[in-house]
């Protein structure tokens, strides 16, 4: 089973003091010990790691590349890169729901499911439910 893993998961994950923390945590442990294959793309790390240098300091931002390198490694995690398709189809989407203010990095997520056929999304984003993306948790 492939789970797409979004920012905000990723971040609450590695975040002991983020609100999201106990929950994104019982996520990712629930999906390895499921041999899950996590999911993401380049511009969900571009994004973890902004916010975590912009919140924690580039160290912490270096360590969340290096967690990436190691499940990369060990088959755990793999990296979907946005492609000219994608593009195009993410553009379809924040074009029909322009009135939500989706971001370009949520609508390539969407698209990167719809085009891979991965069932789930962990988000604790509204908007991806609004999509018709089923969602963890």
């Amino acid at each position: 089973m492939k789970v797409f893993i979004d920012t905000g998961v990723w971040f609450g994950y590695l975040v002991r003091g983020d609100q999201h923390h106990p929950e994104a945590a019982k996520v990712i442990l629930n999906l390895e010990e499921q041999g899950a294959l996590l999911v993401t793309s380049e511009l969900v790390l571009s994004e973890t790691y902004t916010l975590l240098m912009r919140k924690l300091g580039v160290r912490a931002a270096l360590k969340f590349l290096n967690i990436i390198e190691t499940q990369v490694e060990a088959k755990f995690t793999e990296i979907t890169w946005v492609n000219w398709a994608i593009i195009k189809d993410a553009g379809l989407i924040l074009d029909k729901f322009s009135d939500h203010q989706i971001t370009f990095t949520d609508a390539t997520s969407a698209a990167i499911l719809k085009n891979t056929g991965i069932p789930a999304m962990a988000t604790f984003d509204r908007h991806f439910r609004l999509l018709g993306i089923p969602c963890i948790p």
